[in-house]
């Protein structure tokens, strides 16, 4: 876990008690999806992250890294042959000039070292 630091204008206690409340909501439903735990269980166990979290790093930024996307690139790259656009949108539930980003960009792994002269 990484913290920083950085000024922010102070939340009011109402402000800081929604924000509570939407994380929980938040940790209820990605617990949910990732392991399939029942609602009234992730409520509970959304409950004491965010507990502890408040008592742990209350009023600090948490950095919080995104996911390597290299694989779902490398995936784009190798399946849109440029007529089943809609299909990798859907696939991958990205949006079309994603699409083309992604396949525009060559892939790290297959680039190759080109000796300096």
């Amino acid at each position: 876990m990484t913290m920083t630091t950085t000024k922010y204008k102070a939340l009011t206690a109402g402000q800081a008690e929604d924000a509570a409340v939407q994380l929980q909501h938040d940790f209820v439903e990605i617990v949910r999806e990732e392991i399939g735990m029942n609602e009234a269980l992730a409520s509970v166990f959304a409950s004491a992250v965010v507990r502890g979290l408040r008592r742990r790093m209350g009023g600090s930024d948490l950095y919080i890294p995104a996911p390597d996307l290299s694989d779902r690139d490398a995936s784009i790259r190798r399946e849109f042959d440029g007529k089943n656009l809609a299909h990798i949108m859907a696939k991958y539930n990205v949006k079309r000039t994603r699409v083309y980003e992604i396949c525009a960009r060559r892939d790290p792994k297959d680039a190759q070292l080109v000796p300096s002269v």
